[in-house]
């Protein structure tokens, strides 16, 4: 007998416990709910905000607006203040968007709208819309730049120095040169159709100084591709084809 009573209270006893411990959890839960719901002031552009606008003349170009806590980055910004005193936008601001500390940079480093990330040098290279990627390379892209050129002595992956060659006995390559390169700018240089030129750009890639190096001298030496790069791409240094292992051979 006494034993039962002994069961009976201590069911009654978990009951309550895990009662008290769903209540906890619930409220928890909801605790947690609504901290990320919680309303946080952001700036926002009221108009468009052209790249190069000093941070001293946001002040009738932006607004104040209530968001949730959740949806907002971390350098989202609620006002004006003088950590960006003395920096300009780093690239246009559309209509509405949240300005965060990250839209700036030092004036120094901006040219005509042009970014440049710190350490980095801005180069420039012409192509038609076949070397990039059918023209859907843009600004802010990450690209990989592939070289085809003449092979020295029509054998390994020497670059013979002297541009192209399409004479027949002569062995070509085309190997793997840079990758994860940011598009700075695409400079559209389309003609009149009838003079056979439309589709040339320059495109103008952030690039550290021995990259630059090897870009110019892939330019001069051989041609180069442009190739846009995805999230999940796969792309690796190799020994790349000539004419001779195109196939397999």
């Amino acid at each position: 007998m006494k034993n039962r009573a002994f069961i009976i209270i201590l069911a009654v006893v978990l009951a309550v416990c895990g009662s008290a411990g769903v209540f906890l959890y619930v409220r928890s839960a909801d605790a947690r709910a609504i901290a990320g719901q919680q309303a946080v002031t952001v700036l926002v552009a009221k108009e468009r905000i052209p790249a190069g606008t000093s941070a001293g003349s946001l002040a009738d170009l932006v607004k104040q607006q209530q968001m949730p806590k959740s949806s907002v980055p971390e350098n989202a910004m609620s006002s004006v203040d003088s950590s960006i005193v003395g920096l300009v936008t780093s690239s246009e601001i559309a209509e509405g968007q949240l300005v965060t500390k990250s839209l700036f940079t030092e004036a120094a480093s901006l040219a005509k709208g042009i970014s440049i990330p710190d350490g980095m040098i801005a180069v420039t290279v012409p192509t038609e819309a076949w070397q990039r990627a059918g023209g859907l390379i843009q600004k802010g892209s990450k690209v990989a730049v592939f070289d085809t050129f003449t092979v020295m002595d029509g054998r390994g992956n020497t670059p013979s120095g002297d541009g192209l060659s399409k004479q027949y006995e002569r062995n070509q390559s085309t190997r793997l040169l840079l990758t994860g390169l940011e598009v700075l700018s695409v400079v559209d240089e389309k003609k009149a159709a009838d003079d056979g030129d439309v589709g040339k750009a320059i495109v103008t890639v952030a690039v550290k100084q021995a990259d630059a190096e090897k870009l110019i001298h892939g330019q001069q030496t051989g041609t180069l591709y442009f190739a846009l790069l995805g999230g999940k791409s796969e792309i690796a240094p190799g020994n790349g084809v000539d004419n001779r292992s195109l196939f397999g051979n």
